[in-house]
């Protein structure tokens, strides 16, 4: 379908992608100020391309032309795609770190209630304790001392009995005075705790909204590309006299196959069997792929496969987990949970980490059918999908288009071995 078409934009070379970043830039900040639009690329009319084709050399320029036409819709909506991607996966951060601050509140308030009790004990020992000291004190020990005769000795031990409860209930008050405190700053931590939960969730609100806002972007960026490229399809069909399928096909095969060279291209150098090694580009503190990976247990990535396949055709929601709407992390994790494994939690960033962390990152040269591929840089990540082999992928990709195995768009950076 139309929407399977779109590749991001880590395909293309880097200065392209500053042009097309820089133009689509400009031309929102002009439009979002009341300003007008930039003017259109000159897009060949009918009567141009029938003229062309009755000369040979305006032929194969109009040929060129109609291509680069096509590679600058392409990158705009891949451009546009990437951002869509990128705020899908701040508004996952944010939502993992709301949630923490809510478990980290509800911690807090269960430890200060559990305190408020403790300290409740405390003070009723030391109102107890208290209150026997006074009654001891209201017998006037002294009078008794001296009009007592014989039983002076029976009086002086009452005398070090009642020092010995005072000493006591020195130590009792003082534990409640502590207990108390304790309590207290419980207390207080869980008000801050639902403080930053509450700012959490308004962050998370926010993150929403611009996700939404960039996956709008992205469709519409689709919808004008897949719109202007059906008509130069068209126009270069008749250029070559061939069909406007043979020619979409035949972009999207060289597409296929720039997506291969830079997967090979990403793929690190074999890293030297000498001790003490560099990670190869992680960052972040991110470990480095595992050198020497345990292969993949073919049950677990069987299950997870499955269990993934059966959402294919099903739609891109962002925060979907199920069970008929997924986003990119909500369905690899849903996936490998059904084969028993916790692979983090529903961020692709936090997924790779999660998974390196145990030692189970992997370099692109080794990926395996069930590895998970990751889209970003420097340990933080936007996208993850889940290779099939052959080149392909299983992923729920973005707003506007549902689960869909394809083949391996732009250039992946990073992989992981759940099942290893």
């Amino acid at each position: 379908m139309a929407e399977n078409r779109t590749r991001p934009v880590s395909r293309v070379k880097p200065a392209t992608v500053f042009s097309a970043v820089a133009v689509g830039a400009v031309t929102a900040s002009v439009v979002a100020g009341g300003g007008p639009a930039m003017a259109e690329p000159d897009y060949p009319s009918w009567s141009e391309i029938e003229q062309a084709k009755t000369n040979e050399a305006t032929k194969q320029a109009e040929i060129a032309r109609v291509g680069d036409l096509l590679a600058g819709l392409q990158q705009v909506a891949d451009v546009a795609v990437q951002a869509s991607q990128m705020a899908d996966e701040a508004y996952r951060i944010a939502i993992d770190e709301r949630d923490r601050a809510a478990e980290r509140e509800q911690t807090l308030a269960k430890q200060a209630d559990e305190a408020d009790a403790v300290a409740e004990i405390s003070k009723m020992r030391a109102g107890l304790l208290a209150a026997h000291l006074a009654k001891t004190a209201g017998n006037d020990l002294t009078s008794e001392l001296v009009f007592s005769g014989d039983d002076a000795d029976g009086l002086l031990k009452q005398l070090g009995m009642a020092s010995k409860l005072g000493e006591q209930s020195q130590a009792v008050y003082e534990q409640a005075i502590a207990d108390r405190n304790t309590a207290d700053a419980l207390r207080a931590q869980s008000a801050q705790a639902a403080a930053e939960r509450t700012r959490l969730a308004a962050l998370a609100e926010s993150k929403a909204i611009e996700a939404q806002a960039a996956a709008e972007s992205a469709m519409a960026a689709v919808a004008v590309q897949e719109q202007r490229s059906a008509e130069l399809y068209a126009q270069l069909a008749t250029l070559k006299d061939t069909t406007a399928d043979l020619e979409r096909e035949r972009v999207e095969g060289q597409a296929r196959e720039a997506a291969e060279d830079a997967l090979e291209a990403s793929r690190p150098a074999p890293t030297p069997p000498s001790g003490g090694g560099g990670g190869g580009g992680n960052g972040g503190g991110t470990p480095a792929p595992n050198p020497d990976p345990a292969p993949p247990n073919a049950s677990a990535v069987e299950t997870a496969i499955w269990f993934a396949s059966q959402q294919l055709g099903e739609p891109y929601v962002l925060g979907g987990a199920g069970p008929d709407r997924w986003d990119c992390s909500g369905l690899t994790r849903a996936a490998y949970g059904a084969a028993g494994i916790g692979i983090g939690t529903h961020s692709a960033t936090n997924q790779y980490r999660t998974l390196a962390g145990r030692g189970k990152a992997v370099s692109l040269s080794r990926i395996q059918r069930g590895d998970l591929l990751f889209w970003g840089s420097g340990g933080d990540y936007y996208h993850v999908a889940i290779y099939l082999g052959g080149g392909r992928i299983l992923e729920a990709p973005r707003e506007g288009v549902p689960v869909r195995e394809y083949f391996i768009w732009g250039s992946p950076s990073a992989a992981a071995r759940p099942a290893g």
